[in-house]
């Protein structure tokens, strides 16, 4: 009887637990699956795995919460994701890609980097800022990695709020901000620069809708008038010949910025990367406005800033003539200009023929009579660096 009692009072408990919809479950240890609402600028977002109580933190999958917020999401390996956002800046004329602010969400390093990139005429990263330390451990519910909410909103400049009166997490989306604040002038003067670049050297540069305003169109046209574009090449080029024009007749100083014809004369970051901008500045008339800046991330960044005029292919099959390779390996990056792809009869690319600044000394200095000499090789074969260490990763194309 004494059994019989106790089993219909568990039963009870058990129907009046499920009836209330409230569920404790030790689904991770040291962690409580919960029912609980949340609210993301105003609006109930649905979210799955549910949030789970560890200690005082609330754990959150990262994906909807992020996106919830207006930030894309990539999961890059099982240990590491990123989430960005772009901030914009209108002059009422034109609508500028201003910055574009990154958190990678690292498990392996137990931290979130945040960085970011302002656009001046061309990109450029400022350091690695506010490197946020787990405030406690993620952990892994059906695969998907949920952090603290709190370390989520501050990678995502957003704020978190518990109400614990009803259960309801409450998450605001805050000002993305222009620049951040580590030595960079202010928001309108950097926009001010950018600006006066942009008209000057390329009305694609930064512009992501709209048209010029009439004052600025002439200003615009400046510069098909600085030299004439060379073309992509439609056969292939002589193996060891230099097809680029990187220093003017009768210049010698490397070191001097009109030693050079227009594509070149840029500071774009050393080596491989100066020359792979001029490069496609010389055949296409016109600024690549994403700059490789020596890491691994080039392709991310151009899917990351909104460019109406270059975008990356990942295909490696679709190897176009006229494009930017992108290597990398688990340290650093390269980049070559491909001049010309030749193909078998059923189109798949067999043969390349690609032009580059090797920079073997490390010095990023340009080396006149060696830099962008013609090479050919198989296509298998160009799936690795001049060095052979590095992986194709992909291209950056005009749209």
């Amino acid at each position: 009887m004494k059994t019989l009692l106790k089993n219909l009072v568990l039963h009870a408990a058990i129907t009046a637990i499920l009836l209330s919809g409230i569920f404790l479950v030790s689904a991770v240890p040291g962690t409580q699956e919960t029912k609980i609402t949340v609210i993301v600028d105003g609006k109930t977002v649905a979210v799955n795995p549910v949030p789970r109580l560890s200690g005082s933190h609330i754990l959150v999958p990262i994906k909807p919460i992020a996106e919830a917020v207006g930030w894309k999401y990539q999961e890059k390996i099982s240990t590491v994701f990123e989430v960005w956002k772009s901030a914009k800046y209108t002059d009422g004329a034109r609508e500028y890609l201003f910055s574009c602010h990154t958190s990678t969400i690292d498990l392996d390093n137990n931290r979130i980097d945040r960085s970011i990139m302002v656009g001046v005429g061309r990109f450029f990263d400022t350091d690695d800022d506010h490197n946020i330390k787990f405030s406690v451990k993620p952990v892994t519910v059906n695969g998907v990695v949920m952090i603290s909410v709190n370390d989520l909103a501050k990678c995502l400049y957003a704020t978190a709020e518990w109400r614990k009166a009803d259960n309801t997490l409450v998450i605001t989306s805050g000002e993305i901000p222009y620049y951040d604040g580590k030595g960079l002038a202010n928001r309108d003067e950097l926009f001010e620069g950018m600006k006066k670049w942009n008209k000057v050297e390329n009305k694609l540069l930064t512009r992501i809708s709209g048209q010029p305003a009439a004052a600025e169109q002439e200003t615009d046209k400046k510069i098909t008038d600085l030299f004439k574009p060379a073309g992509v090449m439609t056969s292939a080029p002589e193996i060891g010949s230099i097809p680029a024009k990187i220093m003017l007749p009768g210049k010698t100083d490397i070191a001097k910025t009109d030693s050079y014809y227009e594509p070149y004369k840029t500071g774009v970051g050393n080596g491989c990367n100066w020359y792979s901008f001029g490069r496609f500045y010389e055949t296409y008339g016109w600024r690549n406005p994403i700059s490789y800046n020596g890491g691994k991330t080039y392709l991310d960044k151009v899917e990351q800033s909104g460019s109406d005029s270059v975008k990356a292919e990942r295909d490696l099959n679709k190897i176009v003539s006229g494009c930017i390779a992108v290597y990398s390996n688990s340290v650093s990056g390269h980049v070559a200009f491909v001049e010309y792809v030749e193909r078998d009869e059923k189109g798949n690319p067999v043969r390349v023929y690609y032009t580059e600044c090797k920079n073997s000394d490390k010095s990023g200095d340009h080396k006149p009579g060696k830099d962008g000499k013609v090479v050919k090789v198989t296509f298998e074969r160009f799936k690795k660096s001049s060095s052979g260490t590095k992986d194709l990763m992909g291209y950056v194309t005009p749209k």
